[in-house]
């Protein structure tokens, strides 16, 4: 009966409908774009952590390069200033001292 009547109008009960799907798309999209700008933030912050981390790793492999050269080095030095005056006057210069393995070292007197 209602298919009869020109009057009634399908179209007029499905706006309220769609005047809700404008708000509920723009809040969602806004969502989506904060969301995406932070993971993209975690993301290089990651990166850079791990690219900190790989330094630091090579830092402390050069580190233990020149400490094992630098005692050698020492060693030798202090060996040399038993038969060479030159050397003893650099290791009284300097202070050269050589620690023994496991006793910790003495404190400088003040």
């Amino acid at each position: 009966m209602n298919d009869l009547d020109p009057s009634y109008d399908t179209s007029s009960t499905s706006a309220p409908s769609s005047c809700c799907v404008w708000p509920l798309t723009l809040v969602l999209s806004s969502l989506l774009i904060v969301n995406s700008v932070q993971l993209i933030s975690i993301v290089q912050e990651r990166s850079a952590v791990k690219q900190v981390s790989e330094n630091a790793t090579k830092a402390v492999a050069r580190y233990k390069l020149v400490s094992d050269k630098l005692e050698n080095l020492a060693k030798d030095l202090m060996r040399l200033s038993l038969t060479n005056s030159e050397a003893k006057e650099i290791v009284t210069q300097f202070n050269i001292q050589m620690n023994q393995p496991g006793v910790p070292p003495v404190p400088p007197a003040k």
